[in-house]
């Protein structure tokens, strides 16, 4: 069948939980034969001021670009000569991590970004953002969190949990593929509340249907919950579940600073491959974290 993975872009600043996702990343390409890059970027700093951008460091930006290039070629010999199926290309982009892979991503016409993490998080790091967090928010397409701590590169069981109705057909045209080229078993739950169980029942009985005329393997149920985030995590772990896929703008609805909400109890709480599906975006909200404009008040 068709895939939905046909370009993946996976960044890296070559420490072990990125070369974790490398890893995965490889294994994901040899399976859809799709093609990939593998980037990093170097951050540069910079001062606005009225005659335009200055570059901070100019010298110091350039030998951390000459090392970058250096270590992704080392990286990329060391895959080619291990894959020699896999299509590789390696980039080394300047600025900040998100822009940098947003532009990526569009020229590429990327499916999915593919991220190392450190696993299980603490709240404060999920509030405050790293770059796996900001990158997720912001991406122009799909993306996938890989915990460093998990070494399983196939997806022999696929949590698909059902408590919204946005984007469900890429929802499932991703499981399906992923399954497919996995000979993996989906568990399909709906998961709501007394106020959302109708809709998520409907939805819920849609999708499967869909996975009973193409899924070789799966299971379902509809689960009543006060909590779908921690109905979800408890289930990933009691199932061994080895990928959850995620609706991201859905759990975007529940975002909130002062509290843990949806999204961010997943990311805490889940210690296995989290795929969250979004369609692509060709207009990513640009944040520059890099700069500071001098005719403006110091922040604070």
């Amino acid at each position: 069948m068709n895939t939905p993975v046909q370009t993946l872009l996976v960044p890296t600043d070559f420490t072990d939980k990125s070369r974790n996702a490398v890893n995965l990343a490889v294994q994901v390409a040899l399976r859809h034969e799709a093609r990939m890059l593998i980037t990093h970027t170097v951050p540069a700093n910079f001062i606005i001021d009225h005659t335009g951008r200055q570059l901070i460091g100019g010298e110091r930006v350039s030998q951390n670009v000459e090392t970058a290039v250096r270590d992704l070629r080392t990286l990329y010999e060391a895959l080619t000569a291990e894959y020699p199926a896999l299509t590789l290309e390696t980039r080394v982009t300047t600025g900040e991590v998100c822009d940098s892979l947003n532009e990526l991503a569009l020229e590429l016409g990327a499916d999915l970004i593919i991220m190392g993490t450190s696993g299980v998080q603490k709240f404060r790091q999920a509030l405050l953002g790293s770059h796996s967090y900001s990158v997720l928010n912001r991406a122009v397409c799909s993306v996938m969190l890989m915990p460093e701590s998990r070494t399983q590169y196939e997806f022999k069981k696929i949590l698909f949990p059902v408590r919204a109705v946005d984007h469900l057909a890429l929802k499932m045209e991703f499981a399906l593929a992923i399954a497919n080229r996995n000979e993996s078993e989906i568990s399909l739950m709906g998961v709501g509340n007394m106020d959302n169980m109708p809709a998520v029942r409907d939805a819920f009985l849609q999708m499967k249907e869909q996975l009973q005329h193409n899924a070789e393997y799966f299971n379902s149920k509809l689960v009543l919950t006060a909590d779908n985030a921690e109905m979800i995590s408890q289930t990933t772990e009691s199932e061994s579940s080895d990928l959850v896929i995620l609706n991201f703008e859905d759990e975007m609805k529940w975002k909130s600073l002062f509290s843990e909400n949806f999204f961010k109890k997943i990311i805490n709480d889940t210690d296995t491959a989290l795929l969250f599906v979004k369609p692509r975006n060709p207009e990513p909200i640009p944040v520059d974290i890099n700069s500071y404009d001098i005719t403006l008040p110091i922040p604070g």
